[in-house]
């Protein structure tokens, strides 16, 4: 039998359980206490930005606080990373990544942070499928077609990029790398800017995201000739695949939501959770989908598996390819 002693221990330890268990709820609901403040380190009309501003109403409705973006492009995505690790850690910051910021882990020597230290991965968000278009003008109608030009005239053409080391800049060399092509990189600060030079014939192509390029390719101010996955997207059916012409060219882009190292458990993983129920209801999935967007959501952990691959990933094409830094 147990001593009296024992069974007030006994007592005495349920009813701190007890009370743990009903004050850990009470914790959780204690976040967010402000507005929560989400960086994206692209400029505003980008991929990134495409993906967020449709559900930050519904996201701050859901926390119960305004949830505030803040566009700060700049050093292929590096600024607003920066900036981010430079804001409290009591988590009502975070920021939005892309695997530009994968690639630039490698391709730029002076990032001032490393992703995988100062950095927590909250969710995946969205894959971005891509899309080669050439200006109009230009008698291409194949990705075949404008690989034979360019071989008959090497370093003529030139393609746009959102900046040197991004996402757009390295498929690009990518696709390159594959097809022995010797075109010219032309970078800009934005997508939206060399997106604009494209359609106006001051630059012969580029790849970029089928949500942004979509509109521009069914009005005729640029002409799609292939999409960057291994078979056709259902928004642009009657684009081939790049890898019909380059065999083994496979990228998309995607983006997904980090915080500052440091920033408590609770806010990761509640913001997280909340991000993916919105994003697996049909309709969210609808509205991306008619952009041609895919969207994601997934676990802190497998997020973080993510970026490490995609890392490793570019470090090895970096490397291979030799590509540098404009």
């Amino acid at each position: 039998m147990p001593s009296h002693f024992s069974r007030r221990l006994f007592h005495r330890i349920l009813g701190l359980t007890a009370v743990g268990l009903l004050a850990g709820p009470a914790w959780a609901q204690a976040w967010p206490t402000k507005p929560v403040k989400i960086i994206l380190p692209f400029a505003a009309g980008g991929g990134g930005d495409t993906v967020m501003r449709p559900i930050a109403q519904k996201l701050g409705e859901a926390l119960g606080q305004q949830v505030v973006l803040e566009n700060l492009p700049g050093a292929g995505g590096a600024l607003g990373m920066r900036a981010a690790i430079k804001s409290p850690t009591d988590g009502h910051t975070f920021v939005m990544i892309s695997n530009t910021h994968a690639i630039i882990e490698t391709l730029q020597t002076n990032l001032g942070y490393s992703t995988l230290k100062d950095f927590v991965p909250v969710t995946a968000m969205a894959s971005l499928p891509l899309v080669l278009v050439v200006n109009p003008n230009l008698p291409f109608k194949t990705t075949q077609e404008l690989l034979a030009h360019d071989k008959a005239n090497p370093g003529k053409l030139n393609y746009a990029s959102s900046g040197s080391g991004t996402v757009y800049h390295l498929v690009t060399e990518q696709f390159k790398f594959l097809a022995g092509s010797q075109m010219t990189h032309v970078p800009y600060k934005s997508s939206a800017v060399a997106r604009t030079d494209v359609i106006g014939g001051q630059v012969d192509l580029m790849i970029d995201g089928v949500a942004t390029m979509k509109p521009f390719i069914e009005s005729g101010r640029v002409r799609a000739l292939g999409v960057g996955g291994t078979s056709r997207n259902p928004q642009l059916p009657n684009v081939p695949p790049i890898a019909d012409a380059v065999p083994g060219f496979n990228e998309d882009a995607w983006v997904g939501m980090m915080a500052p190292a440091g920033t408590p458990r609770v806010a990761v993983e509640r913001l997280g959770a909340e991000i993916s129920k919105l994003l697996a209801s049909p309709e969210w999935r609808k509205v991306y989908a008619d952009q041609g967007m895919v969207v994601q959501g997934s676990t802190p952990a497998a997020f973080g598996v993510t970026i490490k691959n995609d890392i490793d990933k570019w470090a090895n094409i970096i490397r291979t390819a030799k590509v540098k830094s404009d």
